[in-house]
């Protein structure tokens, strides 16, 4: 097991908690001994959720960017690249404009788009949900880690592949948690 250097969190349950899911007699386990428990387990599905989430807002969307690229068709609608560029764009420069063009974007793309929803995680990550010349609306502090994993999930189950595609899924945030720059294990 490697050290989660990119998790803020010091115990699974801190992150079970934003899930939402019930006490346990793991929650004291640091997040990546949790995670390996989750995986042996065959709660791949659980495993995403829990990434999603302990993961830092800005590492959850290049995780979930860059698996929806991986498993991604190569007849994607036009409109669905176009989400899915808005996102890599934000990634390499997370400015409030490209945020809000990723907003665009995914109103634009396919209704469950694994791309939409990685747009979405981009413009849920921090700023205002509110025009500009309005007053501040936060979004909630899960949401960009419920789009990011629900990209990933669907992503695996769009691509024909659903097990394999998530374990390499899982593999590659795994690798972003522990700190590898590219996020490859």
């Amino acid at each position: 097991m490697k050290r989660w250097k990119q998790v803020r969190w010091t115990e699974a349950g801190q992150v079970t908690a934003i899930l939402g899911w019930p006490l346990s007699e793991h929650d004291a386990q640091p997040p990546e001994l949790f995670f390996d428990r989750l995986l042996a387990e065959g709660r791949d599905d659980d495993a995403a959720m829990f990434l999603g989430q302990a993961l830092p807002r800005y590492e959850a969307v290049a995780w979930a960017t860059q698996a929806v690229r991986d498993l991604a068709p190569p007849d994607l609608p036009q409109r669905d690249v176009e989400a899915l560029d808005a996102a890599l764009r934000w990634l390499t420069d997370p400015s409030d404009n490209r945020r809000r063009a990723a907003f665009d974007a995914a109103a634009n793309a396919s209704g469950t788009s694994p791309q939409r929803m990685c747009a979405l995680a981009v413009f849920f990550s921090g700023g205002s949900l509110a025009p500009a010349d309005l007053e501040p609306l936060l979004a909630p502090k899960d949401a960009a880690g419920k789009f990011a994993a629900g990209a990933v999930l669907t992503a695996a189950t769009d691509s024909g592949r659903r097990q394999e595609g998530l374990r390499a899924a899982l593999a590659l945030g795994e690798a972003l948690a522990v700190g590898n720059e590219d996020g490859r294990p």
